[in-house]
């Protein structure tokens, strides 16, 4: 077996070149075999679209209403705030080259580190709220030759879905955002808008409550407002938030007007309560002056109907006749009395004539006893019981000059029995002591304002020149008077209450957002699969028939035979034809 030389391919920059290993024979054929591997097809690689890192940041804004109650805002535009959201994902951080002449290991460094980046990615997707599915893992098999292009492949579409991941979580975010923002913002306007129309209504109540406690028919409308809300039904991101911040612009109107309306019926109310108190307030003070008024005449009155009907009343009144009484002419005459209306005590008077002169007078003093008893209806009975006399007196004023000296005095009772008499000439004064009683017993009735018939009690008998004949009468009045009803005041009018209608405002509830609907995304991973290296083995060559060759005079002597040195001469030139073949190859070869 000849000695042979193995020579090896290796890399110089980007050419391949061939070197001398080993002496392992005498030819090599010029034929190269290639390692097959695995491809990457169309089928393999899933495209996916990747978001242009150019793209503009899509921003969302979000109107949302002030806190600021309703009545306080000038108009709903001039109290919204904006909240952003993008939805635009970083640009990917997986290449999509790994560049020329990499190495198998390489090549499968650059992918496992890209895969991680992939995986990493698809995780914080998960956990943002992506439904990540996972695919077949795709075996790739790279060889020396095609390491790069497969590898550039594997990485373009790792960068694909490594895009796509990203893209799906920007925008999972982005609407996840958008709805809890839309959502917030939904809740903090409806919490602030139904405390400034709770708080309205509270205030309307209170009014409505003090109006009818003032005596106001208070009728009381409730009413809803239900704006022209947008739906809100499956649609997200910018769309949601846009749509959010019109209906809370509308509820916030329907706020404000629903405060305004319930907050002026609340003023007209409380208005027309107060003028209706006032006008109440009037009356009762005007009727209070009637009343009380009104109620004095009535006390007097009842006072004076009880008096009037225990009341005892009277006038009495006590006369002294004489039936020759000469009212003229020398010898006229007279004779009084005069009574106590309170104890009853009377006195009878008379006078003295001799013809020239009134010479004296006389004087007889007793009493009339009687009782009243008031009948409750203003009539009293009355009871004469009895006489006193007490005494007679007699005062001298002139000498008796009349022929007739002989002058007496008698008091006789009804019965005719003398109760007193007495015998002078006139010319002295003098008194006697009578003291004498004489039952008379008469009972009747007045009615008020009746005077009761003349009643006799005494006869009297004054005898002289002219004797005198009289009697004495005792009549008694009931002085009493009913009492006239009062004339009442005029009570004033009470005020007529007025009624009254107040509206109470109630906003419909705006539509609430759909749960965002969940992002999806694919992914899949490579196992790479390196090619084992396949050492070039080199065949020997059968040698032909060497031509004689002349040995050059300046060779150096190797001491070989000539067989053997052309064969190895053959060798090299056809290692190196084949080297320079292969390094004019891989020049030209362009790279994926």
């Amino acid at each position: 077996m000849q000695n042979s030389k193995k020579y090896k391919l290796y890399k110089s920059g980007k050419l391949w070149v061939v070197g001398a290993v080993a002496v392992a024979g005498v030819a090599v054929s010029s034929n190269v075999t290639h390692v097959s591997a695995d491809t990457v097809s169309n089928t393999d690689v899933q495209a996916v679209q990747t978001t242009d890192a150019t793209q503009n940041d899509k921003q969302v804004q979000l109107t949302a209403s002030s806190t600021d109650t309703a009545t306080d805002k000038a108009t709903t535009d001039d109290a919204t705030k904006t909240a952003t959201v993008s939805s635009t994902a970083e640009k990917s951080t997986v290449p999509t080259t790994a560049g020329s002449n990499v190495t198998q290991d390489q090549a499968k460094d650059a992918v496992d580190k890209a895969q991680d980046t992939v995986k990493s990615d698809a995780d914080t997707a998960s956990k943002a709220g992506v439904d990540v599915t996972t695919g077949k893992t795709t075996d790739v098999t790279i060889n020396d030759d095609n390491a790069s292009s497969k590898t550039n492949e594997v990485l373009s579409d790792l960068n694909k879905q490594d895009q796509a991941v990203k893209d799906a979580t920007a925008k999972q975010q982005a609407n996840d955002q958008a709805y809890q923002t839309a959502t917030t913002e939904q809740t903090d306007a409806t919490k602030q808008g139904q405390a400034d129309l709770d708080k309205s209504t509270a205030d309307l109540d209170k009014t409505v409550d003090e109006a009818k406690q003032a005596g106001i028919d208070v009728s009381v409308e409730v009413s809803q407002t239900a704006p022209e809300y947008k739906s809100l039904k499956g649609i997200e991101g910018q769309d949601l938030l846009d749509a959010m911040a019109y209906n809370i612009d509308l509820y916030n109107k329907a706020i404000a007007d629903g405060v305004a309306t319930q907050n002026q019926d609340a003023q007209t109310l409380a208005k027309l309560t107060a003028e209706y108190q006032k006008q109440v307030a009037d009356y009762q003070a005007k009727k209070a002056a009637v009343d009380k008024a009104n109620a004095d005449k009535k006390a007097a009155y009842d006072k004076a109907v009880a008096e009037f009907e225990k009341a005892v009343n009277t006038e009495i009144s006590m006369s002294a006749k004489t039936q020759t009484d000469a009212s003229s002419g020398q010898y006229k005459t007279f004779m009084t009395s005069t009574v106590n209306q309170k104890t009853g005590g009377f006195t009878l008077e008379h006078d003295m004539n001799d013809g020239v002169n009134i010479i004296g007078n006389g004087v007889l003093k007793g009493k009339v006893n009687w009782k009243i008893d008031a009948n409750g209806d203003g009539s009293e009975t009355i009871t004469v019981s009895s006489i006193e006399l007490y005494s007679y007196t007699y005062m001298n004023y002139y000498q008796n000059s009349a022929v007739n000296q002989n002058i007496n005095f008698h008091v006789y009772d009804l019965n005719g029995k003398e109760l007193f008499s007495v015998y002078h000439n006139g010319n002295t004064t003098f008194t006697k002591n009578i003291n004498t009683t004489t039952a008379i017993n008469k009972t009747f009735t007045l009615a008020p304002n009746a005077t009761s018939s003349a009643i006799q009690f005494l006869t009297v008998d004054d005898n002289w020149i002219w004797n005198t004949h009289g009697q004495v009468d005792w009549q008694i009045k009931n002085t009493n008077v009913a009492p006239k009803s009062p004339d009442y005041e005029q009570e004033p009018i009470a005020p007529v209450a007025p009624k009254a209608s107040v509206h109470k405002i109630t906003v419909a509830d705006m539509p609430t957002a759909d749960k965002q609907q969940v992002q999806k995304v694919d992914v899949h991973y490579y196992n790479i699969k390196k090619t084992p290296k396949v050492e070039k083995m080199v065949t020997p060559a059968t040698p032909a028939t060497p031509k004689a060759v002349e040995t050059a005079s300046i060779l150096p002597t190797t001491h070989a035979n000539e067989n053997q040195g052309g064969a190895w001469l053959s060798a090299l030139a056809g290692l190196a034809s084949l080297g320079l073949a292969f390094g004019i190859s891989k020049k030209g070869k362009k790279q994926n």
